[in-house]
């Protein structure tokens, strides 16, 4: 993660070095954060997680009082700083739980980006099995395919594992079992590492295994589709019919009230050239979340 040649390592070193002694009487109590660190592929230890959540926090409340305590102060006096004590303490808290927050929904995201993937990936590692690669050689050419995302990340560490740790392949593909956040890809480790244990045949492992994984990535474009369906007829129904029923009866129900026609009229634009627009944007946000990868 880098932004401008600033990198999310050196804020969370930056913020090591002004708390790390508070940090690290804290991380007992969250030894079990380690693993959703790892799996939502955040690359900062524990530790250095820990400190830029207390750091950030404080330096939240310290921003936000500082500016607000002011403004209250002038308008409301003691009661203002209060007021202004009592408004950080709510953003930090808030800001505290993003940390805590973040990570869980970046495994779930990445777990669903290996999921839409994985299918066309064991594909592509069952065709270069085929041609008498090894398993180390087809994930390193596997982490090479940007196309796949996530899952050419994942097979990155596992090359990096075997290639640069000196790890050997089973070990390799069991600490990558247990670092994933798709549940599909860590069986695909698992069943690997055994084939490759009691000697099976890795080609047909990786054609059975990719077979399966096609079936229910069409399984889940049906079940969209259908979903697509009554999703269309809701939004005609309830945005575009609804709208126009609605324009209609303000129109017709300003004759009958005390309301001003500049205000029904005010009303009417708004709904039409700011209400509309932001439900259809809301729409298609809604339908790409629920669509299967690559049908996007």
């Amino acid at each position: 993660m880098k932004l401008e040649g600033f990198t999310l390592e050196d804020y969370s070193d930056f913020c090591y070095d002004q708390v790390g002694g508070l940090a690290l009487s804290v991380v007992p109590y969250v030894e079990g954060f380690n693993m959703t660190l790892n799996k939502a592929n955040i690359d900062v230890s524990l530790p250095e997680f820990v400190a830029m959540a207390i750091f950030s926090t404080i330096m939240t409340w310290l921003t936000v009082f500082s500016m607000f305590g002011i403004i209250f102060f002038i308008n409301s006096g003691i009661a203002g700083l209060v007021t202004a004590f009592m408004f950080a303490l709510i953003v930090s808290i808030i800001a505290a739980a993003m940390f805590y927050i973040w990570p869980i929904l970046t495994v779930s995201n990445r777990a669903s980006v290996i999921r839409d993937m994985l299918p066309f990936a064991t594909m592509y590692l069952s065709t270069l099995a085929g041609t008498g690669s090894s398993v180390s050689e087809i994930f390193s050419q596997l982490s090479e395919v940007d196309e796949y995302d996530e899952v050419a990340e994942e097979a990155k560490k596992i090359s990096r594992d075997i290639e640069t740790l000196g790890m050997d392949v089973s070990e390799a593909l069991d600490r990558g079992a247990e670092r994933t956040p798709s549940e599909d890809f860590e069986e695909l480790l698992r069943g690997l590492e055994h084939v490759i244990t009691t000697g099976g045949s890795v080609r047909e492992f990786l054609q059975q295994r990719s077979a399966k994984l096609m079936d229910d990535y069409e399984r889940r474009i049906e079940q969209f589709a259908d979903q697509l369906g009554l999703l269309v007829e809701m939004y005609i129904t309830i945005v575009i019919v609804g709208s126009i029923i609605f324009t209609a009866m303000s129109a017709v129900m300003s004759s009958f009230t005390g309301f001003e026609p500049t205000l029904i009229v005010t009303i009417q634009v708004l709904l039409i050239f700011f209400g509309l627009p932001l439900i259809s944007a809301m729409f298609i946000i809604f339908i790409r979340g629920m669509a299967p990868g690559g049908i996007m």
